[in-house]
């Protein structure tokens, strides 16, 4: 039959393509299977056999699948066979690579590796000489020159050819294989999941709350052995060693967090009751949250890691040892949300551990009227509070969020404000100052709930024994740069990024620190001096202690849903996938910037925390003079 200008993937001039992806997706897998550590329950193996099969054969498909498009059409036919050997090689020199990074330091390449690649830090702790420049420089030319001959070999004719239905198997195996992590992530198989670990670039679906619902899977919180007894291959290691605590006679903890609160509303006019509370406490002047959403910043501020750990803390359902050791120390738990606590994956990772109700306003309370309902019933809880047992509160306000809620009842200070809802019609010409005067109203009425809280503890003549913080999961912005940038999760500016931090500690004097202090200093600083842990924050955490001695300046490691940076002095260090981009305090690209060679060796130890062998974070060591 005469050649037609447009050909099915079938005929002869692509029938040599499936055999020559499909040998190369098995040989793939031959350094992969090096790094993978096996479970023990056969169907865990069964599990992760095909989810190799499924990640390595989608890649090699995704390889071919520019050369089976241009094999279609006559003219670009000859485009096909260098096409698909490039690929192939690059996919290669990934797998490899891959391969070797996890092997060393547990993690998989993506955008932060391959800046820190690119900014020399993690190519110097993987070794590479020059002379292991040329000789990879060779190795890849080799493995190319070897795949172009063995693409023409087959092309050709001269080599025998696979049936290339075997690809109608891959979208089942994908299928299959998004099933099986669906299910096993529901039962709590943390055997299962951990080992897929090795698996490069494995992303699998989740629906926990909906098999919870339906009755298929236990809620994460009644999943407690999971943690205290790991799974064989996890390598998960937190802490890094046994904690030493002792503490004598400890003291309370009420922990308020406002949701959205910029470090600016920190004044008389616009919070009363916290700027009087500040004359008394320990006053950070910049304080930094782990990330720009609520999740990430407050992962940081009860594990004192780092937010990119949030995941490997919810797939091992993880708690943080803070938590974990006031339990031990008999404390009682009072647990409060003006927004669900589960909404913000709190449940499955930072309270999975505890056994106390995650209390929230009734699903038909009116927005503006949920903190006031926490509050009330967070005072009743402190009225009622055994005497002589320590207590741990948490309560996140939620009204500073959007869309910024403001009782009709409320003093609504800062005029003229917007109405309900104007957020969601912000953009570049909006004029921010009504927007931004509704935030601070709602802001107004969350001090005021402080305020009762506060109180609540001097009426129960408990503010004497109770180290009181407040703070913020992040902030939120009003197009304060001027690139139509509104509320957070958007940018790592200051406006979404620096907060409040105030802690008033019983026998502390007031004090303000000028350094740089972030959420993940807020565990140190409690395990030693609250709970009396003599283990150095390394072992627990990547913060340092609050009390001690503190570097003026030093990098912090900052979260959103889809990306990451680095903080360090008035410039932020944005990853991304070709490199780091830097921009200064007001945002803006800095051209020609190269980023600061402590900030990657801070980000490498940070990312390897949890693994085995991890160095020693930098920022613990002795802070410069």
């Amino acid at each position: 039959m005469a050649d037609s200008g447009c050909i099915p993937f079938a005929t002869r001039h692509s029938a040599w393509l499936p055999t020559y992806l499909l040998i190369n997706a098995v040989l793939s897998a031959v350094p992969v299977l090096l790094n993978i550590e096996w479970p023990t329950a056969m169907d865990a193996q069964l599990f992760a056999g095909v989810a190799l099969a499924a990640q390595l054969g989608l890649g090699m498909a995704l390889c071919g699948t520019p050369a089976w498009l241009l094999g279609m059409f006559r003219p670009l036919r000859a485009w096909a066979l260098p096409t698909v050997v490039v690929l192939t090689t690059l996919w290669w020199m990934a797998i490899l690579i891959d391969a070797r990074v996890f092997h060393q330091f547990g993690f998989h390449i993506n955008g932060l590796v391959v800046a820190l690649m690119l900014n020399g830090g993690l190519l110097g702790q993987l070794g590479l000489t020059p002379g292991t420049w040329v000789a990879a420089t060779a190795g890849v030319t080799a493995l190319a020159a070897a795949q172009l001959l063995f693409a023409r070999r087959l092309r050709d004719g001269r080599g025998a050819r696979l049936d290339g239905r075997w690809l109608g198997l891959l979208l089942p195996l994908v299928v299959v294989t998004q099933a099986m992590g669906i299910w096993y992530d529901g039962k709590g198989r943390a055997d299962a999941m951990a080992g897929l670990r090795a698996i490069p670039w494995l992303h699998t679906s989740t629906a926990r709350r909906q098999m919870v619902e339906l009755g298929w899977a236990r809620d994460d919180r009644s999943q407690r052995s999971l943690a205290e007894q790991p799974a064989h291959g996890t390598a998960l290691l937190y802490p890094r060693a046994p904690l030493q605590c002792h503490a004598q006679q400890p003291l309370n903890v009420l922990m308020i967090v406002v949701d959205s609160l910029r470090y600016d509303m920190l004044t008389t006019e616009q919070m009363p009751h916290a700027s009087g509370f500040a004359a008394t406490a320990w006053q950070a002047g910049q304080q930094y949250s782990t990330g720009n959403n609520t999740m990430h910043g407050l992962f940081g501020l009860f594990y004192g890691l780092p937010a990119l750990h949030t995941n490997t803390m919810i797939q091992h359902r993880r708690g943080p040892e803070l938590l974990r050791q006031l339990q031990q120390q008999d404390y009682a738990f009072h647990l409060y949300g003006g927004a669900s606590l589960r909404g913000a994956r709190m449940d499955r990772a930072v309270f999975v551990e505890t056994d106390a109700p995650l209390h929230t306003a009734p699903d038909d309370a009116a927005q503006d009227r949920r903190d006031r309902d926490v509050v009330t019933r967070m005072t009743n809880a402190l009225h009622a509070q055994t005497a002589g047992q320590p207590f741990f509160g948490f309560i996140l306000l939620d009204g500073a969020h959007t869309p910024y809620a403001v009782p009709t009842e409320a003093e609504q200070r800062f005029l003229p404000q917007a109405a309900p809802g104007a957020h969601l019609r912000a953009g570049r010409s909006t004029d921010p100052a009504p927007l931004f005067n509704r935030y601070r109203n709602a802001v107004l009425k969350a001090d005021t709930l402080i305020g009762q809280l506060l109180q609540t503890l001097e009426d129960t003549g408990q503010a004497d024994s109770t180290v009181v913080i407040i703070t913020s999961d992040h902030g939120e912005s009003f197009n304060d740069l001027g690139q139509n940038d509104w509320g957070h999760n958007s940018n790592f500016s200051d406006v979404q990024t620096r907060v409040p931090m105030l802690i008033r500690w019983p026998g502390r004097a007031p004090a303000l620190e000028s350094a740089v202090t972030s959420h993940m200093d807020i565990v140190p600083t409690l395990m030693r001096h609250l709970l009396a842990c003599s283990n150095p924050p390394s072992d627990f955490a990547a913060g340092l202690d609050l009390f001690g001695p503190l570097p003026a300046e030093r990098p912090l490691l900052v979260e959103s849903w889809t990306a990451r940076a680095v903080r360090i002095g008035a410039e932020t260090l944005l990853i991304r996938p070709y490199g780091v981009e830097v921009r200064d305090a007001d945002y803006r690209p800095v051209e020609n910037a190269r980023p600061p060679s402590e900030a990657s060796a801070a980000v490498l130890d940070q990312m390897q925390l949890l693994q085995p062998g991890a160095l020693q974070s930098p920022v613990s060591a002795e802070p410069a003079g």
